[in-house]
């Protein structure tokens, strides 16, 4: 297939996507009193929920560094941001692209092997995965009549959009990966002799290089703290939120792992930056607290929305940023 055609196609799809989620989201949904709620919102602790998610990205960037160290690259704390602003910028235009733009960046930027830093983004995902674990658990332990509640509305919700073809669709699937698992099996010694193969296992070796710099940290604690407080903070950007609308101010700290986690599921979804899932995920996670849909929606638009303009802002100046710092370096070439 077409590089162009495949990137259209899977934006076009988390597009209609997000749209189709959007759509459920606001299904049943008095639109008016959700707008009333917005406006009557105290957005002191919207931007103060923001502060909080761009001081995450900084974190995010200054642990990447960690993991660069062991293979011999020593990005800048300014590089380092700003390839990490491009991963989040690009998550939004095309999902699940922006680690791959994150490494292409710090290339340009500091000339460090795209699958040597990428093996060190997937190291990053493998501990975040972890630690999201972890807040799953003290969620579930916290939280577990309204987890129950939660899971209850899920399986009620998929049953009332489940079509029949659901288990047809799986079985084509799995049969596909049978398939094509035993193709390359079968074809391993002439794949082998193909141009592409011995970039593809210099890629893989990258990606395994990477993995091992988690268990050759020199910071070990600066790793572990980094990431404590990339986790905290993003439990403060989504709980301090609850402040902002008067019917949910009196909501527990435990309450916002709870939210954190609902969110989390939220994103996993290939939407295009969460959009619509995030919402729909928020509005069933708050009618289990015993909330209307109305209020559920109100602070996924206020968690949300924000963040999406500075991902996009902040991804701009990233670019520009970028743009100069390639132009210096090349007036420095003899």
């Amino acid at each position: 297939m077409n590089k162009r055609l495949k990137t259209f196609l899977t934006v076009a799809f988390s597009v209609l996507l997000a749209v189709i989620l959007i759509g459920l989201s606001v299904s049943g949904i008095d639109i008016e009193k959700t707008i009333k709620s917005l406006q009557k919102a105290n957005y002191f602790w919207v931007m103060l929920s923001v502060a909080l998610g761009i001081t995450a990205y900084w974190l995010r960037s200054q642990r990447w560094r960690l993991l660069l160290e062991p293979m011999g690259y020593k990005v800048t704390a300014k590089n380092s941001f700003i390839a990490v602003c491009m991963n989040y910028i690009w998550n939004l235009l095309i999902p699940r692209s922006g680690e791959i733009a994150r490494c292409t960046s710090l290339y340009a930027l500091d000339k460090t092997p795209v699958d040597k830093s990428f093996g060190t983004v997937i190291s990053e995902r493998v501990i975040d995965f972890l630690c999201l674990i972890i807040v799953a658990i003290l969620a579930f332990l916290t939280n577990i009549d309204l987890i129950q509640r939660l899971l209850k509305n899920i399986i009620e919700t998929r049953k009332g959009h489940q079509t029949e073809s659901s288990n047809l669709k799986l079985y084509i699937i799995l049969t596909s990966i049978i398939i094509i698992a035993g193709l390359l099996y079968i074809f391993r010694n002439r794949i082998k002799q193909t141009a592409i193969y011995p970039k593809i296992r210099m890629f893989l070796y990258g990606i395994r290089q990477g993995l091992k710099t988690i268990f050759q940290l020199k910071r070990k604690k600066e790793f572990i703290i980094y990431t404590i407080l990339i986790w905290i903070f993003y439990y403060l950007m989504t709980y301090v939120v609850v402040f902002a609308i008067p019917e949910t101010a009196n909501l527990s700290p435990a309450i916002g792992l709870y939210l954190l986690l609902v969110g989390g599921i939220g994103m996993v979804i290939p939407a295009s930056g969460g959009i619509g899932a995030y919402h729909a995920a928020m509005r069933l996670g708050f009618i289990a607290l015993g909330f209307s849909g109305e209020v559920g929606l109100t602070f996924a638009f206020l968690v949300h929305t924000p963040h999406t303009f500075i991902a996009l802002g902040l991804g701009l100046i990233s670019f520009i940023m970028a743009y100069f710092e390639k132009r210096k370096a090349i007036q420095k070439l003899p």
